[in-house]
């Protein structure tokens, strides 16, 4: 079986919180974030994007991968599984 699990934003991981060099970090020195004042402004923003109001955790993505590889998915192939609190919705 292959299958591959599509996380959401880590919010809380290195690539957005570093404080040099983090996403929150460089979107706000960007201007991405309309009226941002700070990374907590730009962190706010990307979690109210989520239908689920809270960025994804490595839990959420640990959960779907110990599930995809149990028994009680074994009829489960060639699937792309989002993990992303409903941003994506098909």
């Amino acid at each position: 079986r292959v299958n591959a699990i599509c996380p959401g934003n880590l919010l809380d991981s290195p690539l957005w919180t570093d404080p040099e060099r983090g996403l929150f970090v460089q979107y706000l020195k960007a201007g991405k974030v309309p009226g941002a004042k700070d990374v907590h402004d730009v962190r706010q923003f990307y979690v109210n994007q989520v239908p689920l109001r809270r960025g994804c955790a490595y839990d959420d993505v640990c959960n779907a991968l110990v599930f995809l590889a149990s028994d009680q998915a074994s009829y489960i192939t060639g699937q792309a599984i989002n993990v992303d609190g409903g941003q994506t919705m098909h």
